[in-house]
């Protein structure tokens, strides 16, 4: 935290005094306004040029700020007297205007006061913090949010310089990274995810803000101008706001409750062909390369006017130093740059200054422009589409509905200001706001991005750049002395049609009480802490391709992130890695070949994946569980699992084959396809679901009957679902309804019965649930694993060499029939609850068989259970561990010859968790799991045919 203050404030005076080395006269407030985004930049490069030696560690900080600080010192020994001269005449300046113009300075304070209000409020809100996660307050900042997080965690947690796309693996970063740059210096520092967002927003903003207004009153020479001017742009937006009052006439509610709730935004209407956003909701705050590229953009026009205007050389070099270092901050902006400053230089040209300024901006910007130029599918980037988003309609009402009045009064200001240069000695200048007009014909021929509406990214600046005609425009509306009245209700009206959409829109985020959008839950966030502390720096993850995966919060990278960024950011080969990605999810064939392709390191399993239809089974079964949480499991790929091929587990599958349909009567190929026993979920929208509604599922397999007699089976659902034993339908609980549950009773010989359950999603919650009461007694619950099958079995219990008989009943007394027998390899388990326990507390079990022994010896046998345990050899109690209680472990000891003996244990859970494991000490003292080779059903042999 310190050092970021540190590094804030030294940054900020580095910048405040390096304008000194300009020649025009500025007054304090300027310097301010400047230094601050000067300052902040040149602390930014410094710290990115060392972290290309070291990464980004304190190190490379600590030699910014001490270089800065040196500066500092030099400066001012130097230019001590001369700096103490012009900072007191400066602001001898500044009180002497006070005085003179008491009225404008309150004015402008107060304006200053409600912009500064509403940034913070805005930039707080890029992150909200709630118990149950991170949310965005903007909704336009939704998709970006995560991917800034992910550049910035990348920078300052995965040592990500050179940087590589954390969203897209093995590809260079081509995005402008030093706006996320700073905020990662902020997050080195200590700071947290709001504050690294909202502090350089909030600064720069700032700094911003005065460089327009500074700007524009060195075009106007009128304070209110330049006052209004921040009003035209920050809160520009056309005649959406009749839509406002559209809505609020057919509100039943109060007028604070309407305004609380703002139905829509009213700048960005598609519907209806609005496309113009107020830059404060759309590009301040989400579009984070702005928070330097407007400020760095608006001081190099700034400067070549005055440059121009005083003809001092000083301006024009400053100006291209800053140029060159303004593509790494926003491509788009150095883009928009050139287009009016290549044009300003053909006007007034005086080659020495514009050497000057083209030779410093060149020689800076071309390892970055070349960087940017060999990494990106330039192909996507620029093509024709003639009146940017207006589509079929009007070309000029397009423009007219989306910008209100805005062109009209530019025009009137142009006029202006073209006749007030015209009766002054540098009648040039005339020109200089007409270059503005390039920025507004090209986007509007042709595209610079694959999405058309980032074409904004480059009219913006033609907006910026004739601000300041508009400004003027009305400033002669409400300075007309001829016509008062009607002038200034026409100015107050105007205004209004200018800024009111956009208004509304900055209240309903900045100023309404607002609930955000959710972009990582509670268990996200420690799931990225852990992944922080459990893999290394550069693991690359294999996860679904979404905008808002938790990992993005790791600093890791991802194979691949949101198809649509990466697109836009133009990489080639998205579209093939995102069909191999869902390969490796789906656990295809070609999956372990594909993983070692892409050399991805760990797989996360969670909501996103399962979306994506991903086989978890696949990884379980392949590769180590490292971390594991209610809803994400990671798995290391670099530590494979090697499948024991004796394990019954391997040899049968259990569950039944179900296949999911993207429709909702079972049309087409499935989407996916899996074995599962699990026939019970509650999907409460489309987030939780596996398949987004409408959706079709079907079971298909074999249950096993153990006992001939009556089974009772229940089926819940919403919506419809059908179950079929032996091809013929026993519950139809079919139509679109609510959670309703069927139940039918039908009589199953022993053996092997065919089963199918069809299910469809109409929308809304999902819910299916299958139980059933085996012989139609006890109580009812969900058919365990064991007893269903995919395929028809080839007499599996005869494929069973060892085991011990097993019994389970359903009372803690063994009493009755037993509801369920079978033959047991695994004579051990760990149920933590009902859903977990092959039957529902209470309930009992059996074991009987035989032991075998192949050498004379005493043995020492352990039972560890939760509840009660017996074990008995030879009909002889050798262990007692009776009763109900937490798990506990007791051992006994017995002398046993060679050869085949007596086993049986008896087990019971009366509530909680059910445990049990039956253990031998080997000759060397350690206790270990008894080979399932030991035991047998039969005394003669080992094996011995069953009849299901």
């Amino acid at each position: 935290m310190i050092l970021a203050v540190i590094f804030i404030i030294v940054s900020v005076i580095t910048g405040f005094l390096v304008t000194y080395f300009l020649a025009a006269k500025y007054s304090l407030f300027e310097r301010g306004a400047y230094g601050i985004a000067i300052g902040l930049g040149l602390q930014t490069w410094l710290v990115y040029l060392f972290s290309l030696i070291w990464k980004l560690q304190f190190i490379c900080i600590y030699f910014s700020i001490a270089l800065s600080l040196l500066f500092c010192i030099l400066f001012f020994i130097i230019n001590r007297s001369d700096i103490k001269l012009k900072i007191l005449y400066e602001a001898t300046d500044i009180k002497k205007d006070f005085l003179l113009n008491k009225t404008s300075y309150f004015a402008h304070i107060a304006v200053f006061a409600f912009f500064t209000v509403i940034f913070c409020r805005l930039f707080y809100r890029t992150i909200i913090w709630k118990e149950t996660g991170i949310y965005v307050g903007l909704s336009n900042n939704y998709g970006d949010l995560p991917l800034h997080l992910a550049y910035i965690t990348s920078f300052a947690w995965g040592d990500n310089v050179p940087p590589l796309d954390p969203a897209f693996a093995g590809k260079k970063l081509t995005y402008p990274i030093l706006s996320d740059f700073l905020s990662a210096i902020f997050l080195k520092s200590g700071l947290n995810f709001r504050n690294i967002l909202f502090i350089p927003g909030f600064l720069l903003t700032i700094s911003f803000y005065g460089i327009l207004y500074y700007f524009t009153y060195r075009i106007t020479k009128k304070r209110l101008a330049a006052t209004l001017s921040t009003f035209i742009f920050f809160l520009s937006g056309g005649f959406g706001f009749y839509y406002f009052f559209q809505d609020l006439a057919n509100t039943s509610g109060s007028i604070w409750e309407f305004l609380s709730n703002l139905p829509q935004n009213y700048t960005k209407i598609p519907p209806l062909n609005y496309h113009w956003i107020t830059p404060l909701t759309c590009l301040n705050v989400p579009q984070r390369s702005f928070l330097f590229g407007f400020p760095f953009t608006m001081l190099i026009f700034l400067f070549l006017y005055t440059g121009i205007q005083k003809k001092q050389w000083k301006e024009f070099l400053f100006a291209g130093v800053v140029a060159g270092a303004l593509p790494f901050f926003h491509t788009h902006s150095f883009l928009a740059m050139l287009m009016v400053t290549i044009p300003l230089g053909i006007i007034y040209w005086d080659w020495r200054k514009w050497f000057l300024f083209f030779f410093p901006a060149f020689i800076l910007s071309l390892p970055q422009v070349w960087y940017f130029s060999s990494h990106v599918d330039s192909e996507r980037f620029f093509k024709f589409q003639f009146g940017w988003m207006a589509g079929d309609e009007n070309f000029l009402w397009f423009w007219i509905k989306n910008t209100s009045l805005f062109w009209f009064f530019v025009i009137g200001g142009g006029v202006l200001f073209f006749l007030k240069q015209n009766t002054t000695a540098l009648s040039r200048l005339k020109y200089f706001p007409l270059t503005f007009l390039i920025l507004f014909l090209i986007p509007n021929i042709l595209l610079f991005a694959p999405w058309a509406w980032d074409n904004i990214k480059m009219l913006i600046y033609w907006y910026l750049g004739v601000t300041p005609l508009a400004a003027l425009a009305l400033t002669y509306l409400y300075e007309n002395k001829r016509l008062k009245i009607l002038s200034r209700t026409v100015f107050f009206l105007s205004a209004f049609s200018l800024i009111a959409a956009g208004f509304i829109d900055v209240f309903k985020f900045a100023i309404a009480p607002i609930n955000g959008w959710k972009e990582f839950s509670t268990e996200e966030i420690e799931l990225a802490k852990q992944i922080v502390n459990e893999t290394p720096a550069d693991a690359i993850f294999l996860n679904a391709t979404v905008h808002n995966h938790p990992v993005f919060l790791t600093g890791r990278k991802s194979l691949m992130g949101f198809p649509g960024h990466v697109w836009s950011h133009g990489h080639s080969g998205g579209r093939e890695r995102e069909v191999d990605i869902n390969a490796m999810l789906r656990g295809k064939p070609n999956a372990i070949s594909l993983i070692n392709k892409y050399k991805a390191d760990y797989a996360i399993i969670g909501h996103h994946e399962k979306r994506k239809y991903a086989n978890k089974d696949f990884f379980k079964k392949n590769y180590t569980c490292i971390i594991n949480t209610r809803s994400y499991q990671v798995f290391d790929l670099n530590k494979k699992i090697t499948p024991d091929l004796t394990s019954d587990i391997v040899v049968k599958k259990n569950g039944l084959s179900v296949r999911y349909y993207d429709n909702e009567d079972w049309r087409g190929a499935p989407v996916f396809e899996e074995i599962t026993a699990d026939i019970n979920f509650n999907w409460a929208n489309d987030d939780d679901k596996f398949v987004p509604s409408p959706f079709s599922i079907a079971y298909e397999g074999y249950i096993i009957i153990k006992n001939a007699g009556q089974y009772t089976f229940t089926l819940a659902s919403d919506d419809g679902s059908w179950l079929y034993i032996n091809e013929n339908l026993l519950i139809d609980n079919g139509g679109v309804h609510r959670v309703q549950s069927k139940s039918e009773t039908i009589t199953l010989k022993k053996g092997v019965h065919k089963m199918v359950i069809k299910y469809f999603d109409k929308g809304g919650g999902a819910v299916l649930k299958l139980t059933w009461k085996p012989l139609s007694r006890g109580r009812e619950s969900v058919i365990p694993a064991r007893a269903l099958l995919p395929q028809k079995p080839l007499n599996t219990l005869k494929n069973r060499q060892n085991g011990l008989s097993v019994k389970y009943y359903d009372t803690i007394e063994w009493h009755d029939e037993p509801i369920y027998e079978d033959i047991d390899t695994e004579i051990e388990f760990d149920w933590p609850n009902n859903s977990a326990k092959f039957f529902n507390s209470p309930f009992g079990i059996i074991w009987e068989g035989f032991i075998n022994i192949d050498t004379a010896d005493t043995y020492t046998f352990v039972l560890s259970s939760d509840d009660g345990s017996w074990l008995y050899i030879n009909n002889a109690l050798i262990i007692d561990n009776g009763g109900s209680h937490m798990v506990r472990e007791k051992s006994g000891s017995v002398f046993l010859e060679k050869g085949k003996h007596k086993i049986k244990i008896k087990y019971f859970d009366e509530k909680g968790g059910a445990v049990f494991r039956l253990l031998w000490k080997n000759s060397d003292g350690s206790v270990v799991k008894i080979p399932v080779e030991r035991f047998s059903v039969h005394e003669n042999e080992s094996s011995e045919a069953n009849e299901m």
